[in-house]
């Protein structure tokens, strides 16, 4: 999520991007409609590996529960860091 938005975290507010304007967790949270707590629960939710997103699909697994396992090492995607 965070790629496909390009969020940036932190860095050189002043000089200008190559690909545009930085984007804000802020920008992203007012685009999709949502505040800027719940858009940040959904981008660390989506940092979880595959088998615990399907989980929070299917209701399995609860949002809250998700997002805590999603402060774990062993539980987060690599590629999403």
């Amino acid at each position: 999520m965070k790629e496909y938005w390009a969020i940036k975290n932190g860095g050189d507010r002043k000089s200008e991007d190559q690909n545009g304007p930085l984007k804000t967790l802020g920008d992203i949270a007012e685009y999709i409609g949502e505040s800027q707590t719940n858009t940040k629960r959904l981008v660390k939710l989506n940092s979880l590996i595959p088998q615990l997103q399907k989980l929070v699909s299917a209701g399995v697994l609860g949002t809250t529960a998700a997002e805590q396992l999603a402060y774990r090492k062993e539980c987060v995607n690599d590629k999403s860091i």
